[in-house]
């Protein structure tokens, strides 16, 4: 405990805060797409999407070394601290020997030993919890921190918003990564993809009215601003999936997710590593002349990549040596990472978790 103490110490001297403003500013990513896609239909004629834009954002090579993975890794990151593992290492042990179990049967065990039909509805079924998993998550970051800023207490309401909110963008993420299974889907004459377009709207109605119930309960008028910008997130990224502009629907809420999570992290990292610093990787590289307020994300994006690469790497070797694509390992390590990354954010920012003992909020 006395290295949380001298932390604790330093950061009352010196306490550095997460802006809630700069937290605010990353959703004018929304105006910047509608900007670019309000050009593309009037004077490029929709050349944009249709020759310049790929499907995702994920095609891009800057938007691969930065985005997604690395955040997950940052989270992680946080945890290479003696007292921290002592904090929660029951709860991370569990997690990870459950989520390790989970992911390798549904990937390994399952196509080596069940049938193509069966493989296949577990497979969806994997598919399902997991963009579920990940909206969820992604959604409960922001709403949180809007709830935060408006200094309303998270009650059912709250939960239901998340909820009719994670079900409409699970829709969006199924158009977006499998509109080709969808296509091939009819239900009582209807197509899978209608089905899904219609839900989604459906519930992003719903997601507005409760979101006006809790917004006319803050007590502070840039968490106003902030939820209704959440609200908005909904209806552009749904506007621009029935416009098939389908790199948007991603990018927004990826790029205000990440960019959120690494300015947390990173403050977080920077006020609990002032001194002494516990955090066993700022302290190997503590001869840089570098803070973890810079350090966080750097480590976390050569981290995330070099296992990216690396992992990539043997699975070409597993596919020359003839290997079935269900034994290769890189798929596997980030699907077992983002769900303990998934599973760690939903506790260690609570007010009771240590890890706030070292971040706050303007």
């Amino acid at each position: 405990m006395a290295s949380q103490a001298a932390s604790l110490q330093a950061e009352s001297v010196l306490p550095i805060k997460v802006s809630s403003p700069i937290l605010f500013s990353l959703y004018g990513v929304i105006p910047v797409c509608l900007f670019l896609f309000l050009l593309d239909i009037t004077v490029l004629e929709g050349k944009l999407v249709g020759a310049f834009l790929p499907v995702t954002p994920g095609e891009w090579a800057f938007w691969a070394i930065v985005f997604n993975f690395p955040h997950i890794v940052s989270s992680l990151m946080t945890l290479i601290d003696k007292e921290y593992w002592s904090f929660y290492k029951t709860k991370l042990i569990k997690a990870f020997v459950g989520f390790s179990a989970f992911v390798l049967t549904i990937t390994y065990l399952v196509p080596a030993l069940a049938s193509p039909l069966i493989n296949t509805v577990v497979q969806a079924l994997f598919f399902t919890f997991f963009a579920t998993y990940t909206m969820h998550h992604v959604l409960s970051q922001q709403f949180g921190i809007g709830m935060m800023m408006m200094r309303v207490t998270q009650t059912r309401r709250y939960e239901l918003w998340r909820v009719t909110a994670t079900i409409a963008t699970t829709c969006l993420y199924f158009l977006v990564f499998a509109r080709d299974p969808l296509a091939k889907i009819v239900i009582s004459g209807i197509a899978a993809a209608d089905i899904l377009k219609v839900a989604s709207l459906v519930m992003v109605i719903v997601s507005t009215g409760i979101a006006a119930t809790l917004i006319s309960q803050s007590k502070r008028q840039l968490g106003t601003l902030y939820c209704l910008a959440n609200v908005l997130m909904l209806w552009v990224t749904w506007g621009f999936m029935m416009m098939d502009y389908t790199v948007f629907v991603i990018l927004i809420p990826r790029f205000i997710h990440d960019l959120t999570a690494f300015i947390i992290y990173s403050t977080h990292d920077r006020n609990r590593n002032l001194t002494d610093k516990p955090n066993l990787l700022y302290r190997y590289m503590q001869w840089l002349p570098l803070s973890p307020l810079i350090l966080c994300p750097l480590l976390a994006i050569a981290i995330a990549n070099g296992i990216e690469q690396s992992t990539q790497w043997v699975d070409s070797q597993l596919s020359v040596a003839g290997l079935p694509p269900f034994l290769q390992i890189s798929v596997q390590i980030i699907f077992i990472a983002s769900f303990m990354h998934y599973y760690i954010e939903s506790f260690v920012w609570k007010r009771e978790s240590i890890h706030r003992h070292h971040v706050g909020f303007t």
